[in-house]
């Protein structure tokens, strides 16, 4: 009597649904955790063009989560691409190619990595860190090109004043 209670038992439990979070809703979070972090444009040379993947990461928000992994493959190759790419002599200093290595490597785990489980919330906040490790590197760029940059209203300030 026992043994016919067990297997009552473990066939009920093994029939029994397994509640799950509705796909939707965390669909949902997962799109607005992409839409947090607006995106800096770095300055453009002619080897080094920034456009395509821009429009790359950028459509990451609006695109739907089954197809946000074949976007991240080819961010990664764009990105791969410009990492061996020839590079001008000031911004091939150490920070800044440092700060797209980050970058890269980011790139990669947003692309790479195999989630377990909440998928779409992890792979969202990989792709997050992706973007903000972007607007540091672009940050950097930005400050060094205008640093560089001669400022002539300061320059036409300071004659004037001697």
């Amino acid at each position: 009597m026992r043994f016919f209670y067990f297997i009552l038992l473990i066939t009920l439990v093994a029939c029994t649904p397994k509640q799950q979070a509705p796909v939707e809703k965390v669909q949902a979070v997962a799109d607005t955790l992409i839409t947090k972090v607006p995106l800096n444009i770095p300055p453009a040379n002619e080897d080094l063009e920034w456009s395509s993947l821009i429009a790359l990461m950028e459509s990451l928000r609006e695109i739907p989560a089954e197809q946000r992994a074949i976007t991240l493959k080819n961010i990664k190759e764009e990105t791969i691409k410009m990492h061996t790419a020839e590079w001008p002599e000031t911004w091939n200093a150490n920070p800044i190619r440092s700060r797209f290595t980050v970058f890269l490597t980011h790139v990669s785990l947003a692309a790479d990595q195999r989630f377990d489980h909440d998928v779409l919330i992890k792979r969202s906040t990989a792709i997050n860190q992706m973007m903000e490790s972007w607007n540091v590197f672009a940050a950097l760029l930005n400050e060094v090109n205008t640093s560089t940059l001669p400022n002539t209203a300061v320059d036409e300030l300071v004659l004037k004043s001697e």
